[in-house]
């Protein structure tokens, strides 16, 4: 999870050649999907997905493709309708909320980890540290001239849409963490999720006609780490798979989440990849040093 901002720009500015982030998505999980293969044969690990072990996988093991792919397309739709911030904050405390009752009780075969004093004390800490960090700013900033014309009924239901996404962003780890231990490689596991995510969006693809839209890459004389996107997402979900049988999904969200406000962060400090120059703050520096503080209280149960 520590590279999703960088997934994230890198995706986005590839949406802005082929016109469509459907398109945009295909080619990102494509090209992961390629790199996840070569990975597993580099590694010795094989062609994933040849020898049989998939009938040993439950029904629900299939479904973290599906998610992830929803995921990413509901990020595509939630930032002009709430704004940057809340795109941000809403989905991150949903995946802390949804993390701490799998991990309380062992949903999906994670490991058990039921919730104590400290711990819950330790998630508050983070949840206001990560508030600190990204929402505080946004609000002191007078300059921030951010409006929405979405009335607000419809933003309420976005906002509940944004938290179910985290929600689903930590259940898809938590599936392709067991999926891996069935497959004896979390390599396996990131490829069957790639798969699957690309099929449907094939098929979306087809139904809206958006192929013809590959000629824009080569008449915008598209950069080549435009496509590095999907190597990103691939390292991304195999890091997880690896991690989350070891620690638990609620320390591995954390700590995913922790690493990408600090990567987010260093993006907007130095303007990586484009990106607005926005200094990292004192205020901001107090965020993540209370996010710590917070997985540390959680570390000492």
């Amino acid at each position: 999870m520590v590279f999703i901002p960088l997934q994230t720009s890198i995706n986005s500015q590839l949406r802005n050649r082929v016109k469509t982030p459907f398109l945009s998505s295909l080619i990102s999980f494509l090209v992961g999907t390629v790199f996840l293969l070569i990975l597993s044969i580099a590694t010795g690990s094989g062609i994933p997905l040849i020898n049989g072990s998939l009938s040993a996988l439950p029904w629900w093991g299939y479904l973290g493709g599906i998610i992830g792919m929803i995921c990413l397309t509901i990020n595509i739709f939630l930032f002009p309708i709430l704004g940057s911030v809340q795109t941000v904050i809403i989905p991150m405390v949903g995946q802390i909320l949804i993390s701490v009752v799998i991990d309380n009780f062992g949903w999906f075969y994670a490991k058990t980890n039921p919730l104590s004093l400290t711990k819950l004390l330790g998630l508050i800490l983070v949840i206001v540290g990560i508030m600190v960090t990204i929402a505080l700013p946004s609000i002191l900033d007078k300059n921030n001239q951010q409006v929405t014309t979405t009335d607000k009924s419809k933003k309420l239901v976005w906002q509940i849409i944004a938290l179910l996404d985290g929600f689903a962003f930590s259940i898809e780890s938590t599936i392709n963490g067991h999926v891996g231990t069935v497959l004896q490689s979390p390599i396996h596991s990131a490829f069957l999720t790639f798969i699957i995510a690309s099929v449907i969006l094939i098929v979306i693809n087809l139904v809206q006609g958006n192929f013809r839209n590959i000629k824009f890459i080569a008449t915008t004389h598209t950069p080549w780490w435009n496509f590095l996107g999907g190597i990103i997402g691939g390292i991304n979900i195999f890091i997880n798979a690896f991690l989350v049988p070891q620690i638990g999904i609620g320390l591995a969200t954390i700590l995913g989440l922790l690493g990408q406000i600090i990567i987010s962060l260093v993006i907007d400090n130095w303007g990586f990849l484009g990106a607005e120059i926005n200094k990292i703050s004192k205020l901001q520096t107090t965020g993540i040093l209370t996010i710590i503080l917070g997985i540390v209280a959680i570390e000492l149960i």
